[in-house]
């Protein structure tokens, strides 16, 4: 089989890049996914991500190495294993991060990636049904973006306690501010989960110049005289070939893309002998620099309903969400369980928020029970600018080998002491007045934990990820960088990174969004760059 484009992973980006280049008629385009179609109902109801965050036919369900600066524990790390990828089997929330994010890659040495211009691509991919035409979102875009329709009443309480506490208010997380606490808008439509496959894909999926094949896991790419030439596929059979006449696009996240990269020769030379693969490219940060956003929750309790909760007298309410999701597609089933959030500076120097928080408005007992009996809610505090550094490395050639995922977390002490500062605001939102009239009750970290160094232990031992990991093939100049500025591979011609990985740092919140821009930005780059062949030719 022969292409134009060859491209790895329908997840965030992947499934953006397809869209947009199949645009063109007189390219053909191949779009490869590891995972099966998304027919799972657990994807399409926002509230499945309950049980899709765990399940193993659309989940990678990867855990961490142990972790020496969190209590030598594992953290869990999902991926979308399915069409859309992680935006298959993530929360929907939709942030774009803060726009010095941005200008700061632009000013690393990464031309064209200052917040002015990229955000005419997040403007471009995005239908914003309350925001649209306000200057800072997009109508008519593939991805719709809208509020949850019938949130929990538990969340106008949780914004009121923030701001008894002299926090601000935040209707648009992605307006003119970030810092401040309201709901989240979230990648939703008519009530239902709008995944990268449900924008992107389902919309054109009769274009003739466009192939789709799932369950298709890529090994390597096939590079012969420092140009990928495709892509070769995993099989019970052996390998079968997917020929790219112009380019190969790994777009398969921060965890497999790097371990393409180093299956397929490329990466850091005294790693790949390790594992007996020969060296065509030495660039040694193929799976360093992994970022992610460490996190810890507070949770309380409650004698009074109020928020989402299992119990005897809420059994005739669930049954009425079940008829009520099914016939309006609204309430409880609706919901994506993390309906309102905030951002906040723990020092009022900075320049944008350090830390954000993450309400869940219902009582969830520790994993891996998904739901537990009874009312209460959670605060969780996450720690958006981590100085620990991390690796992705291979446990074998095997291209069904698990990676090894070492985010290192903690490793700059600097992390601990930050995340325990907004932690300690996360206690003071969970225990104020305005949930007085839920009777909460404390449960972690509890009353017995109270002193700075309690609490540093406490992180350390309970902290977990909320599932961001960026930058294993990051975007520079430097010596560990592993694509340029419009994202080709230094030293490999015809092969692209385009996905979480190629963040520089990460950026300051969730990062579906970011990777949507990514995929629009590339897919953009890829055409103009196919245009100046052409009229060299």
């Amino acid at each position: 089989m022969e292409f134009d484009y060859v491209i790895v992973g329908a997840g965030s980006s992947g499934c953006v890049v397809a869209n947009r280049l199949s645009e063109d008629p007189d390219v053909t385009v191949c779009l490869l996914e590891a995972g099966p179609p998304d027919r799972s109902p657990f994807i399409h109801i926002p509230l499945g991500v309950i049980r899709a965050m765990m399940d193993p036919k659309i989940n990678w369900l990867y855990w961490s190495a142990k972790q020496k600066e969190a209590g030598n524990r594992r953290a869990f790390m999902p991926r979308g294993k399915t069409l859309g990828g992680s935006s298959s089997i993530n929360g929907m929330v939709y942030i774009r991060g803060h726009r010095r994010d941005y200008d700061e890659w632009a000013e690393a040495g990464n031309p064209g990636w200052s917040w002015a211009d990229v955000k005419p691509y997040f403007l471009k991919s995005e239908n914003n049904e309350q925001f649209a035409g306000d200057g800072h979102h997009g109508a008519g875009g593939p991805l719709n973006v809208t509020f949850v329709p019938d949130p929990s009443p538990a969340n106008k309480v949780f914004v009121e306690a923030a701001e008894s506490l002299q926090y601000r208010h935040n209707p648009d997380f992605n307006g003119e501010v970030q810092d401040g606490f309201g709901l989240h808008q979230v990648t939703q439509k008519n009530g239902q989960r709008h995944s990268t496959a449900a924008a992107f894909l389902k919309p054109i999926q009769g274009r003739a110049n466009l192939t789709v094949m799932t369950d298709s896991p890529a090994a390597r790419v096939v590079i012969e005289n420092g140009r990928a030439r495709g892509v070769a596929i995993a099989s019970k059979s052996g390998e079968k070939i997917v020929t790219a006449r112009k380019e190969v696009i790994l777009s398969a996240g921060s965890i497999t893309s790097p371990a393409i990269l180093m299956r397929s020769g490329v990466g850091d030379p005294d790693e790949l002998k390790r594992h007996g693969i020969e060296t065509v490219r030495a660039l040694p940060g193929v799976g360093k620099n992994l970022q992610d956003h460490a996190s810890v929750l507070a949770r309380a309790i409650c004698k009074r309903g109020g928020t989402y909760g299992i119990t005897v007298q809420e059994l005739p309410k669930l049954a009425w969400s079940v008829f009520d999701y099914l016939l309006r597609r609204r309430g409880m089933f609706a919901s994506n369980m993390v309906e309102g959030g905030g951002f906040a500076k723990t020092d009022p120097a900075l320049d944008r928020p350090d830390i954000q928080y993450v309400f869940l408005p219902g009582h969830k007992p520790p994993p891996p029970k998904p739901v537990g009996y009874g009312y209460g809610y959670q605060v969780i505090s996450v720690l958006l600018r981590p100085k620990s550094r991390g690796t992705v490395k291979l446990s074998s050639a095997k291209p069904d080998a698990t990676p090894v995922i070492d985010p290192r977390f903690f490793s700059e002490p600097e992390d601990l002491d930050v995340l325990m500062r907004g932690y300690k605001e996360a206690r003071r939102i969970l225990n104020a007045g305005p949930f007085e009239a839920f009777e909460p009750t404390e449960v972690v970290p509890g009353p017995d934990i109270q002193t700075d160094d309690q609490l540093r232990e406490h992180i350390r031992n309970n902290s977990a990820t909320i599932f961001h990991p960026v930058g294993t093939c990051k975007m520079g100049r430097d010596d560990m960088a592993v694509v340029d500025a419009r994202l080709r591979v230094h030293g490999i011609e015809g092969l692209r990174v385009v996905d979480a990985s190629i963040m520089p740092t990460i950026v300051g919140g969730n990062t579906n969004a970011p990777c949507i821009m990514i995929g629009e930005k590339a897919a953009d780059m890829i055409k103009e760059d196919a245009r100046e062949v052409r009229a060299a030719a």
